[in-house]
């Protein structure tokens, strides 16, 4: 068993060339969280469950302090990005994407435009998912075979398409574990602006508790979603993000 911890940016304080509203800065964690985050990661006891540790997005702080901190210690990250959006102020660069693989990372697709997959039809689909992978594979010379979803919105059609233009894994935003050696799609644990270090040690020391924990949380998610319906619960949750 094993857990995928998913990050989108890191900041140091300097203001960033990309735009970013309330609910993109939820996922930005502080330079020194984050470091704190992989301390723990390269110390935690050895019973502990595995981790791999993934970015969404393809912001430039993936290249510029993600990358060198974990380096640093011995690690690398498993980078996925919308092709569309290399080389955009605030995005990798495709100069940054093939020095970050040449350093031993992983660099995989997010959709070519960032789409919700599951709002289009399966030509669209197929379009912006092969798209991707071949912009990836012209980009580093070798195929690419993982996909993360956009936002986490898929349906069957999504997944079955996946496979259909050669990828051999599908990662969402479900949180939980992973088993070894088998499944196409894959869950991951989301890391946030004020997740600290207690994250990573309930998720790597003590899966039973939160595993638990995480059936309770879906629970109450599943009857939030019921009484409000999906875009009262996204507006609450968005009002809630703007507070914070």
């Amino acid at each position: 068993m094993y857990a995928i911890l998913l990050y989108h940016g890191v900041e140091d304080g300097a203001r960033s060339a990309r735009a970013m509203d309330a609910i993109d800065r939820e996922y930005v964690l502080d330079r020194r969280r984050f470091e704190q985050h992989l301390d723990y990661l390269a110390h935690k006891p050895a019973a502990s469950v595995r981790t791999v540790v993934s970015f969404d997005d393809g912001d430039e702080s993936c290249y510029t302090m993600a990358a060198p901190a974990l380096e640093e210690r011995g690690m690398r990250g498993e980078f996925f990005v919308v092709t569309g959006w290399i080389g955009r102020p605030g995005f990798l660069t495709a100069h940054q994407l093939r020095d970050l693989h040449r350093r031993g990372h992983g660099i995989h697709s997010h959709s070519r435009s960032h789409p919700r997959l599951s709002a289009l039809t399966a030509p669209e689909i197929e379009q912006d998912l092969a798209g991707s992978k071949a912009d990836l594979e012209d980009l580093l010379g070798q195929p690419v075979t993982q996909l993360s979803i956009p936002g986490g919105a898929y349906d069957e059609r999504v997944i079955e398409i996946a496979r259909l233009v050669g990828y051999t894994s599908l990662l969402n935003s479900v949180e939980g574990y992973n088993e070894d050696g088998g499944g196409f799609l894959l869950q991951r644990f989301t890391a946030r602006s004020y997740s600290g270090v207690s994250l990573l040690v309930g998720i790597c020391e003590h899966p039973a508790r939160t595993n638990a924990r995480l059936t309770v949380k879906r629970a109450a998610l599943k009857a939030a979603r019921g009484v409000m319906g999906e875009g009262g619960y996204g507006k609450l949750r968005s009002a809630i993000i703007s507070r914070r």
